[in-house]
């Protein structure tokens, strides 16, 4: 019970990217219609509550957001972990509203069309509308994906190399040379990709802050894998994974971790977009 309680606290929490863009929406469709025509205003004696135009307005920034979405995480997996320029922010940018365009068209002839009839259309109103639309998406996508968009930056700006102090001596290890990082009775292990293995004096929590995410996943208390060092994933008992790592480490055999079934998700996000 307590489990299932905590797991909805993590989904209710208004850090949770749907649940905290929701309810914005929520308050400028109400906030907007209420200044949108005269009648709807609070303080007007004929006022009515606008509930149509905040329901359409609702239903229509939620598809803009699932749009814009779910174009980011597509690009974030196919373009993005690569790297980030302008072309590609534009290309980002313009994809998306297009997108949305037609979406907007889709509303304003059928929606619309349904229920104020084919003389409610006007080219002046359609533009207008369209455009503004299209001015308070660009805002939008700004505000909703420049924190991604600057971690993601700043991941691939990193440079890709750690420096391991051990013993009066500074080892630096290219990330291209990573399989994966251990630990092991409290001593972390950098395992490379020739079979040999780099003892630490980093935490794993550490050596995590190290390294980029994008290229690495925390699997759990124990290992970080960079996906070069899978070999085989499978759906085991209690919705866990098993990974099965390559034999790198000389004289070992492969050997297999376990993720959790609260990890597996992202776990799957991160490992899908790296094939």
């Amino acid at each position: 019970m307590k489990t299932i309680i905590n797991s909805l606290k993590n989904y209710i929490s208004f850090s949770n990217f749907w649940v905290r863009n929701t309810l914005i929406i929520v308050l400028i469709s109400i906030v907007l219609n209420h200044l949108f025509e005269p009648k709807n205003f609070p303080f007007n004696k004929g006022y009515e509550f606008p509930l149509f135009p905040i329901t359409v307005s609702i239903i229509g920034g939620s598809l803009m957001i699932i749009i814009a979405r779910f174009n980011f995480i597509y690009f974030k997996n196919k373009y993005f972990t690569k790297q980030i320029n302008t072309q590609l922010l534009l290309r980002f940018l313009f994809s998306t509203l297009g997108y949305i365009t037609i979406l907007y068209l889709f509303f304003y002839y059928g929606l619309n069309g349904l229920i104020n009839g084919i003389e409610s259309y006007s080219m002046y109103h359609l533009l207008t509308g369209l455009s503004l639309s299209l001015l308070i998406c660009t805002l939008g996508i700004a505000l909703l994906f420049s924190t991604d968009i600057y971690k993601l930056h700043k991941l691939i700006s990193i440079k890709g190399t750690i420096k391991v102090q051990q013993g009066g001596k500074i080892t630096l290890v290219n990330y291209a040379e990573i399989a994966f990082i251990h630990s092991e009775n409290k001593i972390v292990y950098i395992v490379k990709t020739d079979g040999t293995s780099i003892i630490t004096d980093f935490t794993l929590n550490e050596i995590e802050n190290e390294v980029s995410e994008q290229s690495f996943y925390r699997a759990n208390r124990q290992t970080i894998l960079h996906v070069r060092s899978i070999e085989q994933v499978q759906s085991i008992e209690n919705g866990k994974l098993s990974v099965l790592i390559k034999p790198i480490i000389s004289d070992k055999k492969a050997f297999q971790i376990n993720i959790s079934r609260y990890k597996k998700q992202e776990f799957m996000n991160w490992f899908k977009g790296k094939l």
